[in-house]
């Protein structure tokens, strides 16, 4: 198995393989050999082994596979360069996707990764994110992991990857035959039946059998005449039998003490590292650790000391009192930190041993906190409150740590524990002053719900004694959470309050929260002129605000409110260079919201296959997390009707579980929009009624106030209309109407705005007038899809009044805009719809070509050209200004419509359509 996928490797195909199996069944052996005929036969192979303290140190197994090694496959110099700070995490990933890509255009790649089990929150996102995107390039996945003890993780993250072919190779006990081989092949000799019944209790585990063999000579409990081995006594040898205690006691004293204290240093340490335990000099290390290599309890790997097995360093371990343990623990995160280790690296030996009050634990796992949280917040939300129970009471740091912890657990998804202890543990541990900062820092996460921000708000303004300043931010911020959260109505109330304290204040902060706020009350009334105003005129002030959460929401807001104005070119290029900036100053939180909201503006303009490239990622991402910010609500909505429009039946799927599981976080605004999103499914599905009671999911009244949402779409009273018509819902229907009528009333120059209450009105009424209006307005817009559908409408009502002609002229036009934008199932409906008035379109072109070069996108087809010439996805993304992401999914479309697995098969086809397409430019080599 392991041989044929390397094969298909040096074909230029990629390939993931899991080795699953108990310990000392063979799986680390396996993979050495692996890599070994891998290296033999041409392709470079990297090996990397997770450690029980890599829980806390971000892809560690796989950073030593890229980077260790007597030929590591990746300059070890880059590895200083990789963005190892907190607000970098994403960055890491990309870097290591960026050079894992480089390496794999050069030369096949193996990738052996040790002891998954043990994987950390980054090497698991790894694991689920890397595989896939470079699945077109010759990089074989070889990774083991201990069966029984991978966590529902890392069996999710093998599960998802069975989409790209991969497969588990699981390692069970020898059996009898095998069993009297190794037994052959140690002793030197044939064993006699007693020999092969004692062998028979390490129950098929290749090393316990090991162990017991070699135990058995030791002991000279075994004797070899003549070619056969005899066992002389029917009992284990003490090398199995006796406690680790007693094997250790025969070891030379200096020798013992340096197992005991290598047990708590790791699986693998440095000699350094040892001899600062010992306090002793490296000279006077010789001796025990080479009696130590002699009893085959250590060894030695790329320069470091290993236990030569987990089993081992464990029993050892064990054999320590806990009290010494503890001490020991302490003393060795001491020893690595004066060594320079990063503080993830002793992080858990810290939280296992200090005492409260060790200001360099609290500090240190503070620091290894906030270097984990964008990768394992869950781990790192453990080590912020582990040190926050260390910090003394008068500590400053208990402050920063608390809130934290908040944030952290609220980012794992552990959400009731992080209501929990921001509305117990911040009252606790900190003054009033420091408890309203914390929630200051808690009401920007726009990570979690708009329902928490507010909370968080509301909590730290009823506390007393407030400073000016630090109420005044509260209540601005709390006036954008309130219109977030789907509270308008309070937020305008709050307004008044929130601006007298922020002129009382004088503080900058403020002021310029406050200002967003107004804009987005202004947005979410409907005002968008006036609120567009407010946000233009805060880029004066942009220099007082150097926090880029701000800055972000700022900016968001303009693409909406550009966007609502029909000035789609110009929030087109705020997202593009929204984009770029985040990719430029590593803001990967930034990136996702970019992404997210330029996919949106692209299905509004009808530009659906890149729409769906731009969302595609940001909803693989939630399928892991429930999204909780607005923006990553609306990608998801924008996703599902990107998937309507196309017909894609997966991705529909995949964001109805998204809609329903929005429906059960207990967030408003989120189970408006999953409620939303499901109607408008179960419409397409063809049932008006369950779409009603989808829209009804909150309650009867509440299916009034479902649309629109935040953020807006401005057109969506129209399918609003569609449902309410369908289901005999009258009060619905007049609802659409009037809520669409009072938008054009504030923004009566606005071609959408007016087009919708056009639509919509023309659905209630069926008056063919209404919907010719909407099509000449919706004419003069940039929504090429609205067009159609109130063509498609204006069509299907001329057509049924017997103004068959007229009406067969707008469903002909219906269709060419759907053909345009890649609609093809819109397409498919209005074909059905001209059959039935006996009409055959066959216009040149108008059936679009689903695979084959013809079948390539703009955007897939300039991809592919750049690939072909050998540039990597992150270098493709910076020529066109799109995300590494958004290249990589462009890339998988364009690879189907080809019918290609891989680069190599890329190029070589992308040569021959050059020699009869005319490319300017060559294809890469190195492809």
């Amino acid at each position: 198995m392991i041989g044929e996928r390397l094969a298909a490797v040096r074909e230029g195909r990629g390939a993931v393989l899991f080795v699953q199996s108990r310990a000392g069944f063979g799986k680390t052996r396996l993979l050495t050999e692996a890599a070994a005929v891998a290296s033999r036969t041409g392709t470079r192979a990297g090996f990397g082994a997770v450690q029980p303290s890599d829980q806390v140190v971000p892809m560690g197994g796989l950073i030593a596979a890229l980077f260790d090694g007597r030929e590591p496959l990746v300059d070890p110099a880059t590895r200083h360069r990789l963005p190892y700070l907190p607000e970098q995490r994403y960055w890491l990933l990309e870097e290591l996707e960026s050079l894992l890509e480089e390496t794999a255009l050069a030369s096949p790649v193996l990738i052996c990764i040790d002891d998954m089990h043990w994987a950390d929150g980054g090497s698991l996102t790894a694991l689920r994110t890397l595989p896939p995107r470079l699945a077109h390039l010759p990089i074989m996945w070889l990774v083991s992991f201990r069966e029984g003890q991978a966590r529902a993780e890392l069996r999710a993250a093998i599960e998802s990857l069975e989409d790209i072919g991969a497969q588990t190779l699981p390692l069970g006990p020898l059996d009898g035959d095998a069993v009297a081989q190794v037994a052959g092949d140690l002793l030197g000799a044939e064993p006699d039946p007693g020999l092969l019944e004692l062998a028979g209790r390490a129950h098929g585990c290749p090393f316990l059998l090991v162990e017991l063999l070699r135990g058995l000579q030791e002991d000279s409990l075994v004797r070899t005449d003549s070619g056969h081995a005899t066992l002389v006594e029917a009992r284990l040898p003490a090398r199995v039998t006796d406690s680790m205690r007693e094997r250790l006691s025969r070891l030379p004293e200096p020798a013992r003490q340096a197992a005991l204290v290598a047990s708590v240093l790791g699986q693998r340490f440095s000699f350094g590292h040892l001899s600062a335990m010992l306090n002793k000099p490296p000279s006077a290390l010789l001796t025990p650790v080479d009696d130590l290599l002699c009893a085959d309890l250590l060894t030695e790997d790329d320069g470091l000391l290993t236990y030569r097995h987990d089993l081992i360093r464990e029993a050892v371990r064990d054999t320590l009192p806990r009290t010494a343990l503890r001490a020991l623990q302490r003393q060795a995160a001491d020893a690595l930190l004066a060594a320079g280790s990063p503080p993830v690296e002793v992080a858990a030996q810290l939280a296992a041993s200090a005492d409260p009050g060790d200001q360099v634990a609290v500090r240190t796992l503070h620091e290894a906190a906030r270097a984990l949280g964008s990768s394992d917040p869950g781990a790192a939300a453990d080590l912020a409150r582990r040190a926050l129970e260390l910090s003394r009471p008068e500590d400053p740091l208990r402050g920063p740590l608390a809130a934290e912890t908040a944030l952290l657990l609220h980012a794992a998804g552990r959400v009731e524990e992080g209501k929990s202890f921001a509305d117990h543990a911040l009252g606790e541990a900190l003054s009033a002053e420091q408890e309203a900062e914390a929630r200051l820092s808690i009401a920007w996460m726009i990570a979690v719900s708009a329902d928490v921000r507010a909370e968080a708000g509301r909590r730290a303004l009823a506390l007393a004694d407030l400073p000016g300043d630090l109420r005044a931010r509260h209540l601005a911020r709390l006036v954008h959470n309130l219109v977030s959260a789907g509270r308008p109505q309070d937020a305008r109330k709050l307004l008044g309050q929130a601006r007298h304290a922020v002129r009382s204040a004088g503080d900058p902060d403020a002021t310029f929260t406050l200002i967003i706020s107004e804009a987005l009350v202004d947005y979410a009334r409907g005002r968008f002129g006036p609120g567009l105003e407010r946000i233009e005129a805060l880029s004066q002030r942009r220099s007082e605000v150097t926090e880029p959460v701000r800055t972000l929401l700022a900016s968001r807001l303009r693409t909406e409110l550009l966007a609502a104005l029909d000035r789609y070119e110009e929030a087109l290029r705020v997202s593009t260079d929204g984009l770029v900036a985040g990719q430029r100053d590593h803001q990967g939180w930034a990136v996702r919201e970019w992404e997210g909201g330029r996919g949106c503006r692209l299905l509004q303009v009808g530009r659906l296959g890149e729409a769906a490239a731009a969302l595609d990622g940001v909803v693989a991402a939630m399928e892991k997390a429930t999204p909780a910010s607005s923006l990553d609500v609306q990608a998801a909505v924008a996703s599902g009707r990107v998937a309507m429009h196309t017909g894609n039946e997966p991705q529909i799927r995949k964001c109805a579980a998204i809609a329903r599981a929005l429906l059960e976080t207990g967030a408003r605004s989120g189970q408006r929009a999953g409620a939303w999103l499901l109607a408008l499914i179960t419409l397409w599905e063809g049932d008006a009624a369950a779409a009603r009671a989808q829209l009804c999911a909150l309650g009867e009244a509440e299916r009034l106030t479902i649309v629109p949402l935040n953020p807006v779409d401005i057109a969506d009273e129209v399918p609003l209309a569609r449902i309410a018509m369908a289901a005999g819902d009258g009060e619905l229907a007049a609802c659409a109407v009037a809520t669409a009528r009072q938008r054009l009333r504030l923004n009566p120059a606005v071609a959408s705005i007016a087009g919708t209450a056009a639509h919509a009105e023309g659905l209630v009424t069926g008056d063919p007038d209404h919907l010719a209006r909407a099509v000449k307005c919706f004419g003069q817009g940039p929504r090429p899809l609205a067009l159609a559908s109130a063509l498609e409408d204006a069509g299907k009502v001329l057509a049924g009044r017997g103004d068959r002609d007229e009406g067969v002229a707008m469903l002909g036009q219906a269709l060419e805009l759907y053909h345009c934008a890649g609609a093809s199932w819109d397409a498919a409906r209005v074909r059905q719809r001209l059959r039935a008035l006996g009409v055959r379109r066959r216009l040149a072109g108008m059936v679009p070509p689903r695979s084959g070069w013809p079948g390539l996108t703009e955007c897939e087809l300039e991809v592919v050209r750049q690939v072909a010439r050998g540039l990597t996805n992150r270098q493709v993304a910076e020529r066109l200004f799109l995300s590494p992401h958004t290249v990589n999914n462009h890339l998988r479309r364009a690879f189907a419509k080809l019918d290609v697995t891989s680069r190599v098969e890329l190029a070589r086809l992308a040569a021959i359509h050059d020699n009869t397409a005319g490319w300017d430019g060559p294809v890469g080599p190195g492809v």
